[in-house]
């Protein structure tokens, strides 16, 4: 097993839910490997600090709040979609301007054409 398929099994091992055989497996790796051994001391105990905080329950107005910004970002999502989808695929300003004067030269010429 190597360190990358350790390490990505660390959330399933800590909650039980690796199967037998499986779970066996990570272990021994672990037995072997001081670099993973480290990363799953410091994960499992982080796990257990975290299973040990009480938990609290959010005040009611919470509810609503997050509810409203959901359906907010499901309204306006596809806007902000086409933003991130721009900011990926950027064009430098150089060629998007004479690519746009172009365009309106071509649409003027076809409607001016008889």
């Amino acid at each position: 097993m190597s360190h990358r398929e350790a390490k990505d099994l660390f959330l399933a091992l800590a909650d039980d839910e690796l199967p037998a055989p499986q779970a066996q497996a990570v272990r021994t790796h672990l037995d072997g490997c001081d670099e993973c051994r480290h990363g799953w001391e410091g994960y499992s105990r982080t796990v257990r600090r975290l299973q040990s905080v009480e938990r609290e329950k959010a005040p009611p107005a919470m509810a609503s709040l997050v509810m409203t910004r959901v359906r907010r970002q499901r309204r306006f999502g596809g806007l902000k979609g086409l933003h991130m989808a721009h900011m990926h695929q950027r064009f430098p300003v150089e060629i998007l301007i004479p690519l746009l004067l172009a365009a309106a030269v071509a649409a003027f010429l076809v409607m001016a054409a008889p």
